[in-house]
């Protein structure tokens, strides 16, 4: 048997003169691994060394120049970083010297226990983004598992693959190293890698396996996937158990873990952009009594009274309806505003606790912290284009979150709030998401401001965008269908960092109000993923690739919207004026 004591290098020494060895602190399949420094600067680094016995085997020494040829192309913040691929003379073995990551394997921190739905989200969005930039280079993990995850300070939001040891380029040409032979653990590994549905190894193998490492971030614990090799081949036949794993990860996690590769989600960007699905809320409160495990009762609404109207019915109130013609032969979109404001009822149930109110914690701040599921998103900033005076304005499908934010907040603060509440249509929420994933981002928040006044008897729709220095601003409208036009080239130069817009409406007949978004993005330079067609592009796209594009790049997204009511999308604008 093979012993790594004889090839193990003491402390002290030097690497082509460029690197110094401080201590071993791990063994691996094919070397040592040693925590070591720059001579130059101090900075450390980690170093694995090829075994001894290795040295003169083709296969191995490929494998392993294949790992510093993978990391060398893949720059992103959750895969660790390389920095040097060499041979010593002295020592007369190969090297690998990449970034120094110290914390613990994810396995570990998972002994403890499972993680929480936040945490969860957290590693899901970065571990598939890293994965996202991997696999645009060609490069496929393909042995995903909690031992190849490094937490730093137990900082989840800093986590980092590594050991891309096995990695296959799958450049043109570029075949496995090791043949068709299986690379990965097993309890890990896709279908495909064990010979199932054409043994292809794709992007969509390391998908698999991620949604292995979530589920046992969720449960605490891995799910069985060993056995005798039949068992293991027939437990690849179908979706594995998670009725232990969190309600609302379920539906990814039954995409991603589906045994034919083609049934699993497109891309590692669209599982990192991934948010929870509307029905799949969290459980009840421990100890709530099977009444009120329902929903909520409807809220009372705070309007001008109406003689028909019962007192505790909300109601909405129009402001005017209009179309709105986007540059010259553009697109015809109808708006009316809509604003409602709540006052909800005091001892309605409510299953979300976010933790003990914090000593002055406002409602704003309350509400940053909770979770309000899917197609929720608060802000301090009024939505809709009213002059009403309130805590928080709120986007969403239902109004039942926003009510339990109210609850909840009530019974921690003892402090009633006032909240604005726009709802939104279902294929919008892509939108709203978006709007919550970026929210609190470092950097200064755009200032947008529209102005309807005038818009019962046609006018124009005019507004600025503010407050983005020197940053790049686009702008965006999310119509009710879900679609996203980017209007940007409306924006006209402006001074003293803003840019106004204005576009010409006319009345037109009326109808059902339907909501509408209009967006701003401030990024540091233009994002590729907003270069849309003419005609748009649906929103759960859209805004998925930004996020994927923002994460990638490392680029800090700042975002406001404003919320209206419109009426039919028009397929040819109308003459300005029209009645």
């Amino acid at each position: 048997m093979y012993s790594a004591e004889p090839s193990r290098l003491a402390p002290g020494t030097r690497l082509n003169g460029i690197f110094e060895i401080d201590q071993r602190i791990a063994s691996g399949g094919m070397g040592e691994i040693y925590r070591g420094h720059a001579i130059e600067t101090g900075d450390p680094v980690a170093i694995k060394v090829m075994r001894t016995d290795l040295a003169d085997n083709a296969t191995a020494l490929a494998l392993f120049r294949k790992e510093a040829s993978a990391l060398h192309y893949i720059h992103h913040e959750a895969i660790v970083r390389y920095y040097a691929f060499a041979n010593d003379p002295g020592i007369g073995r190969h090297y690998l010297a990449m970034e120094f990551v110290d914390g613990q394997p994810l396995s570990e921190l998972l002994h403890r226990g499972p993680l929480g739905f936040d945490a969860v989200r957290l590693l899901q969005e970065r571990l598939a983004a890293g994965l996202s930039a991997a696999h645009q280079h060609g490069v496929i993990h393909r042995d995903l598992s909690p031992d190849n995850v490094l937490i730093p300070a137990g900082d989840l939001g800093k986590a980092k693959i590594i050991d891309f040891g096995i990695a296959r380029l799958t450049h043109v040409g570029d075949g496995t190293i090791i043949g068709s032979g299986f690379a990965g653990k097993y309890n890990y590994v896709s279908p495909e890698q064990l010979g199932l549905f054409g043994g292809d190894i794709t992007a969509k193998s390391d998908i698999y396996s991620l949604g292995l490492v979530l589920a046992q971030c969720l449960t605490g614990r891995p799910i069985d996937m060993g056995g005798t090799q039949f068992e293991v081949l027939e437990k690849r036949r179908s979706v594995p158990d998670l009725r232990a794993v969190d309600r609302r990860f379920r539906p990814l996690l039954e995409k991603m873990l589906q045994p034919n590769p083609a049934d699993r989600p497109e891309s590692m960007a669209a599982v990192a952009a991934w948010r929870p699905e509307p029905e799949a809320v969290p459980p009840p409160r421990r100890g709530a009594d099977a009444r009120d495990r329902g929903r909520p009762p409807p809220p009372r609404v705070a309007s001008t009274p109406q003689p028909k109207a019962k007192p505790a019915r909300r109601r909405a109130k129009v402001a005017a309806v209009v179309i709105l013609l986007i540059g010259v032969g553009g697109v015809g979109l109808y708006f009316a505003e809509d604003l409602y404001s709540f006052f909800f009822d005091k001892d309605s149930p409510n299953p979300r606790e976010p933790g003990p109110l914090r000593p002055v914690e406002g409602i704003l701040d309350f509400a940053n912290r909770y979770d309000g599921g899917d197609c929720f998103f608060v802000t301090s900033e009024t939505v809709g284009d009213s002059t009403a005076p309130r805590d928080v304005d709120g986007l969403g499908r239902s109004v039942e979150p926003f009510q339990d934010l109210y609850n909840e907040f009530k019974r921690q603060s003892d402090r009633e709030a006032d909240i604005g509440f726009h709802q939104v249509m279902p294929a919008q929420c892509p939108a709203v998401n978006f709007l919550f994933r970026t929210r609190n981002q470092r950097g200064q928040v755009p200032r947008l401001e529209i102005h309807t006044a005038g818009l019962r008897s046609g006018g124009l729709l005019t507004g600025a965008v503010a407050d983005f220095g020197s940053r790049h601003a686009e702008l965006l409208l999310v119509g009710d269908d879900g679609y996203v036009f980017n209007i940007t080239e409306n924006l006209d130069p402006g001074s003293d960092n803003t840019r106004t817009f204005s576009f010409f409406i006319g009345k037109r007949n009326p109808g059902r109000p339907r909501p509408q978004l209009l967006i701003v993005v401030v990024s540091s330079k233009p994002l590729a993923s907003l270069k849309l067609p003419p005609d748009g592009s649906p929103a759960e796209q859209v805004f998925s690739q930004v996020l994927a594009e923002a994460l990638q790049n490392r680029e800090t997204l700042n975002v406001s919207a404003k919320y209206f009511m419109l009426e039919n999308v028009l397929e040819k604008s109308p003459a300005p004026g029209t009645p």
